[in-house]
Order: C-alpha cells, then structure tokens, then sequence
C-alpha cells in the first residue's frame, strides 16, 4: 500500500472537510440542526448501503482496481471508501438542499420588498 492508495478516501474526506466548513459558516445543516441532520445522513447512507448490498449479490457491482483506492474490502465488492462517499452524497445533498432553500427565500424576500 502507497500513499497513492488513500487518494481516493483522502480527497473524500477532504471534500467532507470543505463541507463542514461551508456548513458551519452558513449553519446550513449539521449546524443548524444537528440531531436531524445526523438521522438524515445515517438513514440516507444506510438505504444506499443496502441498496448497494443487493446489486452485489445479484452480480451488478464489481469493484474495481485503481491505484487510488486502499484496497482495503468489509466486504466482497465492497470498497472501505464506499460507505464514506455515501456519507459525503447524503450530506451534502442536504447541504445544497438547505442553501437552495435559502437562496430561495432570500429572492422571494428581496422580490416582495421591491413591490
């Protein structure tokens, strides 16, 4: 194993990171509700876990080489940085969901001031 191998779960939990930042300077989600957020994220990423789990076993995913990757499986076919990006997937579409929300509501304001 290189360092080349955690390029894939480094940049991950790098991107996760950056997430948290821009969540926590906005409040957006963790930081504005950190209980829901938390059970939205688990729930999230456990569907997609089993989601994942089912394509495996009726032979839909394989996982692939890649130099990027650690290698490292908690299952057959199933890669140590898959549950961390289905984590940063359901995080942050909730982050985007909730500053979409608040672009949205911030035009709607701005229009009804302007009338």
């Amino acid at each position: 194993m290189t360092l080349l191998s955690f390029a894939y779960l480094g940049s991950l939990l790098g991107s996760m990171a950056g997430m948290a930042i821009i969540d926590r300077r906005w409040r957006l989600a963790l930081w504005h509700d950190p209980r829901r957020t938390i059970v939205a994220v688990s729930a999230s990423t456990a569907l997609l876990l089993v989601w994942d789990l089912v394509a495996i076993s009726v032979d839909l995913f394989r996982i692939g080489e890649s130099a990027g990757m650690t290698g490292i499986e908690l299952g057959p076919h199933m890669p140590i940085e898959e549950p961390v990006f289905l984590v940063f997937l359901s995080y942050i579409a909730i982050v985007l969901w909730r500053a979409a929300l608040r672009v949205l509501e911030s035009r709607r304001a701005g229009a009804e001031a302007a009338r």
